[in-house]
């Protein structure tokens, strides 16, 4: 790709803030435009980059059509995300979207079915397979250095305050805001380190008396993955005190791996009788900003090359929101989900699934 492409970035709250800095310093865009409903927000970017006004918008329909952009970053609130893509496939641009794509898998299969028909690259800002930890589990996975895992246990328990400055506010009291901001992730990320898709899934959401969101801020999960693989996930973002923990184990046929740390700390023990975990080296990173960058990077060469379906593509993340609407489902209904029969019922082509 010689010439960078045009990009507007849709949504300058705490997270689209990060975007905009991310474009400035990527040589393969030019940014060209800003849309959002805060005139704070415009101001903001405007006094942090010299941004005219003129390429400032509330409206993201009238800046597509006032600056045809090659390529729009939707960083707005999944509540409003539908129509947005929708829009942004009809101007003829690509799309790169945050996660989750919406509340509703039906609207999700839609975006998708939309950038399929106008054959616009989409992907998704799923930057956690980013992470250097987790790139090189996959690898050390894939590699089958220590066998094919066989079982796992994923464990998120963290005391997030909503409240705190840079983060948005929204999740404080959208629907189940635990499992669509933040297992969405890490669900993602067992579909991506072990290459593997989730067959069933059991599910029940919870959350605490003292908890600030107003719904469930806790989601527990059995996951049965092909290849055999049963993996026991717990995440919170409302746990009691300040002591949180993370864990990811992964016990395969000749040793098991290990991430004590959410994003560092790997650790792989070589055989079955093994009493040591011997540390993994990694590169340092600058935490959801570094992995963002390295995902931005990848999607703009990919479609620089005429690549429409760029990694993480929205195709793929159909089968992340897939599981993460069937957990809401299992929560809902007290049943076991099938994901062939939940993906049938939805009208997912079979190649999709």
């Amino acid at each position: 790709m010689t010439t960078p492409l045009r990009t507007v970035l849709a949504g300058i709250g705490a997270r689209g803030k990060v975007w905009a800095r991310l474009l400035h310093e990527e040589p393969l865009v030019e940014p060209v435009g800003y849309v959002d409903l805060l005139e704070t927000n415009l101001t903001w970017v405007q006094e942090r980059y010299a941004v005219r006004r003129s390429a400032c918008f509330s409206d993201l329909s009238e800046a597509l059509r006032s600056l045809r952009p090659d390529l729009v970053l939707l960083a707005t609130p999944p509540m409003d995300r539908f129509r947005d893509a929708l829009a942004v496939f009809e101007s003829g641009a690509h799309l790169l979207s945050e996660k989750p794509l919406t509340l509703d898998f039906d609207e999700a299969l839609r975006i998708v079915r939309a950038a399929e028909d106008a054959r616009r690259g989409f992907a998704v800002a799923l930057n956690f397979r980013y992470q250097h930890v987790v790139v090189r589990a996959r690898e050390i996975l894939r590699s089958g250095e220590i066998g094919a895992p066989s079982f796992a246990q994923y464990v998120y328990w963290r005391n997030r305050d909503g409240r705190r400055s840079g983060l948005n506010r929204f999740p404080l009291t959208m629907r189940q805001p635990m499992l669509y901001e933040q297992t969405i992730h890490h669900l993602d990320e067992i579909r991506h380190v072990y290459d593997a898709d989730v067959v069933r899934v059991w599910c029940r959401c919870h959350n605490p008396p003292w908890s600030m969101y107003r719904d469930d801020a806790t989601v527990v999960a059995v996951l049965e993955m092909t290849g055999g693989l049963l993996v026991d996930y717990f995440g919170t973002w409302s746990g009691q005190t300040k002591l949180d923990r993370f864990l990811w184990r992964t016990d395969c046929d000749g040793g098991a791996l290990f991430q004590h740390e959410m994003f560092s700390d790997l650790r792989i023990a070589r055989g079955r009788a093994s009493e040591v975990e011997e540390a993994i080296p990694l590169p340092p990173q600058e935490q959801l900003v570094d992995d963002a960058r390295l995902l931005l990077t990848d999607v703009v060469t990919q479609l620089g090359a005429g690549n429409l379906r760029p990694h993480p593509s929205g195709v793929d993340h159909l089968k992340t929101c897939g599981v993460i609407v069937a957990c809401e489902e299992s929560h809902t209904t007290g049943r076991r989900i099938d994901m062939d029969e939940f993906f049938e019922r939805h009208g997912v082509p079979v190649a999709w699934r």
